[in-house]
């Protein structure tokens, strides 16, 4: 009896080894799925001119990346976190999300969340998104005078901060701004937070990374980029380079007179060229800017236009010379092919293309030539076309006189936004803008009703096409992003409601 108990007993202790032997392994598994996987960089040489051209993209990159669209960017969107409350005790928020494509909705709450987490961080407005570029692209801008003394910031939080901010929108192509001037001995990180900085940013960061702008370098910078050389990988160092006068920015795609620049930047730009004469080989006339901006002159206008120049025009101008329809030929045919042929493509509307395939495409447009969109071959230049082509009007296209009432839709109950969007729109805008708008938006809602292939909700076009709808004729601000994407969200989501003429 005795030696059966001892055998039972035996056989007990065994099976409970062997449980927790599968235990420990299925821990070990569990560890290793999230494993941060090991950073390669490249060794290599890397030549940074200081000259301002135009950045060349790596187009076997940009095809391959096309093809690869959302392979990772699911699990940034930390929209979904907040929503499900996972956020990490270090103030992180968890990016394991297999199966969501986050939403401007859920995507407000969680920069509110952020603003809140780091409030500290967050009024100093050392980080802004500020809408987007010629091509589509989010840009975001860092501001080194915004810094404060390095004795009275937690830069540990500072990077926790960005990183959160940045989830939000680095699966969308996207440009760096980098603002120099006002980094001194007193606010300047160590070289070590640099350095963490860097590895903190892991290809996620980096793959749609389109362009880092460095305006206003100094010998500081130049010798950061020789200290961080062995880092670099080549693909990454191809999309930097130096900026000398603001003036620049706009070779680079941007609007400037809509990015919140901060003053001390622009006096210190000031200084700079009334130190640089005409004469100077640095120095950008507008003329100039025009020519590298594909034809486009001050302001983002088009000098001197042609009957058939459609870019940087208004739309009194383009009624005028295209039959007495706003619908000009580039609208007409992007929204055409894209209705028959890109319903169905992950992502429209949120990649970028090659910059000198759009230039291309726009000079065609602006001299009447046709151009055949399905031998291009190319969804993602049909949809930075459209989103360009609505940017660079004359006007927005709500209008800066309904610019107010727009930003105020956001504060009233939900139940009514619809009737106020539905006034604004139907009742307020000038014909011309109501018929291209009604036009525009009829298309995104049909593109919203495939979300379930393309991935693109009305929320989703809402990021995408707020800033392209509505602008300010003041500088940018970050407070206004929000309720200018939900707008566009509404107008998406609530088409039948709102558009009632």
């Amino acid at each position: 009896m005795s030696n059966q108990s001892e055998t039972a007993t035996a056989e007990h202790e065994q099976q409970q080894s062997q449980q927790l032997e599968a235990s420990g392994s299925a821990i070990i598994d569990v560890d290793h799925d999230f494993a941060e996987p090991e950073l390669e960089f490249d060794e290599s040489g890397l030549e940074l001119t200081e000259n301002e051209g135009s950045i060349e993209l790596d187009e076997t990159e940009a095809d391959e990346e096309c093809q690869n669209i959302d392979d990772q960017s699911d699990e940034n969107f930390a929209a979904a976190a907040a929503a499900g409350g996972r956020i990490t005790p270090e103030g992180f928020i968890d990016e394991d999300f297999e199966d969501t494509l986050g939403s401007p909705a859920t995507e407000v709450n969680t920069q509110d969340l952020v603003d809140t987490e780091f409030k500290d961080i967050s009024k100093l407005g050392v980080i802004q998104v500020v809408g987007d570029d010629r091509l589509g692209r989010k840009v975001i801008i860092f501001s080194a005078c915004r810094l404060p003394p390095s004795n009275t910031l937690d830069h540990q939080r500072l990077l926790k901060y960005i990183i959160n901010t940045l989830n939000q929108y680095v699966e969308n192509d996207y440009v760096l701004v980098y603002f120099h001037h006002g980094l001194n001995s007193k606010n300047k990180p160590s070289f070590a937070w640099l350095k963490q900085a860097y590895s903190e940013f892991d290809r996620k960061y980096k793959k749609n990374l389109k362009a880092f702008l460095i305006v206003h370098p100094t010998k500081l910078i130049k010798a950061l980029y020789y200290l961080f050389r062995p880092l670099l990988s080549v693909k990454f160092g191809r999309k930097l380079a130096y900026v000398n006068y603001l003036s620049e920015l706009k070779s680079h795609n941007l609007f400037l007179d809509q990015m919140p620049i901060p003053q001390r930047v622009r006096e210190y730009d000031d200084s700079l060229r009334s130190g640089s004469r005409t004469g100077s080989s640095h120095y950008a006339s507008s003329e100039e800017l025009g020519c590298a901006s594909g034809g486009l002159g001050v302001g983002g206008l088009a000098a001197n236009p042609l009957p058939t120049t459609q870019f940087g025009v208004s739309l009194q101008h383009i009624k005028h010379y295209n039959a007495g329809s706003v619908i000009c030929p580039v609208v007409e045919h992007t929204v055409t092919y894209l209705r028959d042929c890109c319903l169905d493509v992950e992502g429209i509307f949120r990649r970028s293309c090659s910059v000198t395939l759009v230039r291309e495409v726009q000079e065609k447009y602006n001299k009447g030539e046709s151009v055949e969109f399905r031998d291009l071959a190319d969804p993602h230049l049909a949809a930075v076309l459209l989103k360009t082509f609505l940017r660079e009007l004359a006007e927005p296209l709500l209008t800066f006189e309904l610019y107010d009432a727009v930003i105020e839709n956001h504060s009233l109950p939900a139940k009514q936004k619809v009737g106020h969007a539905a006034e604004l729109v139907s009742n307020q805008l000038p014909d011309d803008n109501y018929d291209l708008l009604n036009y525009i938006v009829h298309f995104l809602s049909e593109v919203a009703e495939n979300a379930s292939k393309n991935k693109m909700t009305a929320v989703n076009l809402g990021i995408v096409f707020g800033p392209n709808l509505i602008w300010s004729r003041q500088q940018a601000s970050l407070t206004v992003m929000k309720p200018i994407n939900c707008f566009a969200q509404l107008l998406i989501s609530d088409y039948a409601q709102i558009f009632l003429r």
